[in-house]
Parts: structure tokens; C-alpha cells; sequence
């Protein structure tokens, strides 16, 4: 098992359970814990180059409020399954919240949030989205500027209620899209040319445009993932979260 040394032990419980939050989540999302694992104490301790087991506890109790990890009485905690009905589901969500952000964006959007929305832009096109196009090797650097770029885009909707949870449905997607990015046949260029579409609807305030812009985009990630053959329902053995 490789093991990842956590970081920043001398910072204290509070930034070592900081520090394996950041590295469980993003060992999760990237598939490196694979769907439906279990998430054994002593496994990840191993893992992790832990001596003890109270930030490690933490920080999976972070990951469970925000449903990146499920929680099992007296089972300790797991990863939640993946499957194509889950991600219609999730996907169906996330459009109707997308849009009524959207539509409020566009609506209450000033000279300043335009500016922005052209600078988030500007930076992801200039960081390709793979360290290498054949492989579908995802660039960090890339994912960090494509949320920051989708948030630029809603960001006058002026609800920090409404933007959070479209944070949490960003995140649950985001597992999906890494799990089947191997599947996608788009390219950098095709990836900067749907970001600039998206753009100039958004700022020419091109309302009903930019609405079918986002139904699609967001949708690419189930045809991706139904060529990667994920499973059409969830693991009866899996536990949903409360």
C-alpha cells in the first residue's frame, strides 16, 4: 500500500486533521480510494503515516457532513458507490440550481462581475486541462481554475446559501468526472472552446442561451461516464447517508 505522509505534524491536531481532510478528499475524488471502499482506521493510518487515530477521525467526519464519505453505524465509514442513475439524479439537480442561479446572475451581474467572469476565463485557457492528452492525465492546477471559472459565472446571483450548495453539487460531480475523464474524447482546445461559449453568453446576457449552454455541459459528464461502463444502480451493500 503507498503510503502519504501527512504533513505539518508539528502544526498540531487541528492542522494534521486539516492536512488528511485535504488528502483523503482529494485521494476520493481522483479515485485513488475507489468507490465503495472501505475506509479501515488502521488501513489509512498505514496509508497516511499516522501515529494516532483522532484526526484521522476528524477529518472523516468532515467528509461525511459534506457526503464525500458515508458514515455506517458501528461500521465505521466507506466510500458511496457510483452509478449512472445516481449522476442523472445528480445532474438533474444541479442544472435546475445552475439556472436559477444563472438567471439571477445575469440579471443582477455589473461592469465588475463581467471583469471577473473574463479574468476566470482568461486563466483556464491559458492551463491546459491535461498533463497529457493521450493518457487524460487531469491537470490540478486546471481543476482548481474550472470551478473558479464556473463560480465567477454565478457569482451576482448575491446568495451565499445558493452558492454553497452549488459548491457541494460541484464536488459530488467532480468525483464523476474524474472517475471517467479516461472516457472523454475532448480535447484541450474543445474544452476552451465550450468555456468561451458559455462565456460570451453569460456577458452578452444572452439568457436562454447560456441555460442550454449549461444543460449541456454539465450533461457531457454522463455520456463520459456511460462509455467508462459505470453501473446503472448503487451497491445494495452501500449505505446512503442520513
Amino acid at each position: 500500500m503507498e503510503k502519504h505522509r501527512g504533513r505539518g505534524v508539528g502544526g498540531g491536531a487541528s492542522t494534521l486533521s486539516s492536512e488528511l481532510y485535504e488528502q483523503l478528499r482529494r485521494d476520493i475524488m481522483t479515485g485513488v480510494i475507489k468507490p465503495e471502499e472501505k475506509l479501515r482506521i488502521d488501513n489509512l493510518k498505514e496509508r497516511y503515516g499516522l501515529g494516532g487515530s483522532s484526526p484521522l477521525r476528524e477529518a472523516l467526519s468532515r467528509l461525511a457532513a459534506e457526503g464525500i464519505v458515508i458514515r455506517q453505524d458501528q461500521r465505521g465509514f466507506q466510500v458511496p458507490p457510483v452509478s449512472i442513475d445516481d449522476l442523472a439524479e445528480l445532474t438533474r439537480t444541479r442544472v435546475l440550481v445552475y439556472e436559477v442561479a444563472l438567471r439571477e446572475a445575469i440579471a443582477n451581474g455589473d461592469m465588475q462581475w463581467e471583469e471577473n467572469i473574463v479574468v476566470a476565463f482568461h486563466r483556464l485557457s491559458r492551463t491546459p486541462a491535461y498533463l497529457d492528452e493521450e493518457t487524460k492525465t487531469e491537470n490540478p492546477e486546471w481543476s482548481v481554475l474550472h470551478r473558479e471559472f464556473h463560480r465567477s459565472l454565478v457569482s451576482a446571483c448575491h446568495s451565499r446559501f445558493l452558492m454553497g450548495f452549488m459548491d457541494s453539487l460541484f464536488d459530488l460531480a467532480d468525483r464523476y468526472r474524474f472517475l471517467s475523464m479516461r472516457s472523454s474524447s475532448r480535447t484541450n482546445q474543445q474544452l476552451i472552446e465550450g468555456h468561451r461559449a458559455l462565456m460570451e453568453a453569460v456577458i452578452e446576457r444572452d439568457t436562454d442561451r447560456a441555460i442550454n449552454l449549461i444543460k449541456t455541459h454539465i450533461g457531457q459528464t454522463i455520456a463520459e461516464a456511460s462509455r467508462q461502463g459505470a453501473p446503472h444502480h448503487e451497491s445494495q451493500a452501500a449505505v446512503r447517508p442520513s
